[in-house]
């Protein structure tokens, strides 16, 4: 991004059109929260990231812990706040990020950025023998699986085969698999303080749960329009400068 900004600035112009944005700018981004933590203070990365993205119509940066934004944009629509903690879970395409957050406290207790994690390995790992009848090969390139996971379905000539079915299962079957791995590292980390009550499910992964997950002992909730969740929080970080 930094890259973008100092020497491509026809593209961040064109960026700022498309978002219909005009006048001064306060621009809201996120770095991985162990990074993030370790670098928030005078003279490291969090703010030499802000004052290298600040320049024409962007007069001001904010820099949070990345996942966090999801679980401000909860919090927001609640008249209060809870008393357990609350694990956001963040899924992209090849990243997940975690976050267990204490509403209460007003504090992130541990995050951590998995890597090779997310929509990819769905389809890889749990999709893909589903439907290998269909899928002979077994293979499939990243923009295949992107398209096949966002429409739904497989063609062949003028066949056409429905995997939404699939799709869901496949889902339940890999957020069971991540929230087991994070639970794990949670222990490992925080110990005692690894406890929460709800899961929050956002970014452009969790869009493909929307039909919900099954009841567990844990309340599972995928925020609503979850891609624009995480932005939808860093606005409101934004302008508080605070959680």
């Amino acid at each position: 991004m930094e890259e973008l900004v100092r020497y491509y600035p026809v593209f961040v112009e064109q960026c700022l059109k498309q978002a219909g944005c005009d006048g001064d700018i306060l621009l809201a981004v996120g770095l991985p929260y162990s990074y993030w933590q370790e670098q928030h203070k005078p003279g490291g990365a969090v703010s030499a990231l802000a004052k290298s993205l600040t320049g024409g119509a962007i007069k001001e940066v904010a820099v949070f812990p990345q996942g966090l934004g999801g679980l401000r944009d909860y919090l927001d629509g609640l008249l209060e706040r809870p008393t357990g903690n609350v694990l956001g879970i963040d899924i992209g395409f090849n990243t997940i990020i975690f976050t267990l957050f204490s509403p209460h406290k007003k504090q992130i207790i541990h995050g951590k950025t998995l890597n090779k994690r997310g929509v990819h390995q769905m389809a890889t790992s749990f999709l893909l023998p589903r439907i290998k009848d269909l899928a002979p090969s077994g293979t499939f390139t990243p923009v295949e699986i992107a398209f096949l996971i966002e429409k739904g379905y497989l063609q062949y000539g003028f066949e056409r085969h429905d995997v939404i079915r699939e799709i869901q299962e496949a889902g339940v079957a890999y957020i069971e698999h991540i929230i087991r791995d994070i639970q794990g590292e949670l222990q490992a980390h925080v110990g005692m303080h690894a406890d929460f009550d709800r899961v929050l499910l956002f970014g452009g992964g969790a869009a493909f749960l929307k039909n919900g997950l099954p009841a567990r002992n844990i309340e599972v909730i995928v925020l609503p329009e979850p891609e624009y969740a995480n932005a939808r929080g860093f606005q409101t970080l934004a302008f508080a400068k605070g959680v």
